[in-house]
């Protein structure tokens, strides 16, 4: 077993609906790790990079997603497989895109994520550019 930084340890977060949905309502973030971190490296990595924002880890799981087979016309490959964590906070977060949403939606005893309203935002901007 070969040693990692701590700071190689975490990819980058996986952000997809169903992975936002976990975070809003049971405190689970999703996140691509190294292949060769285990659950320890991983909790570790997470409470000292996210140490500002009071992340306590109370459970990690790992799972390893396969490579799938992919075809682009005459071209045949693979999607490459990668290590994923799914990680239970019991305190604090990971303040990843969306978590000030979820923050504020717990505060307010609400489920799901902040809606943003994109026709307001691009009105704005437009106003800005003229």
């Amino acid at each position: 077993m070969k040693k990692i930084n701590i700071n190689d340890v975490i990819i980058k977060p996986l952000i997809t609906e169903k992975n936002s949905k976990l975070t809003a309502d049971n405190n689970t973030y999703v996140l691509e790790v190294h292949p060769d971190a285990t659950r320890e490296d991983v909790k570790r990595a997470v409470e000292y990079i996210f140490a500002r924002s009071n992340a306590k880890v109370k459970k990690v799981n790992i799972t390893k997603v396969k490579r799938k087979p992919k075809k682009m016309g005459k071209y045949e490959g693979f999607k490459k497989g990668f290590k994923k964590a799914y990680v239970i906070l019991s305190d604090g977060i990971i303040p990843i895109y969306g978590s000030e949403g979820v923050e504020k939606a717990k505060k307010d005893n609400k489920k799901g994520l902040k809606i943003i309203d994109t026709e307001k935002l691009m009105k704005e901007a437009e106003k800005n550019i003229k």
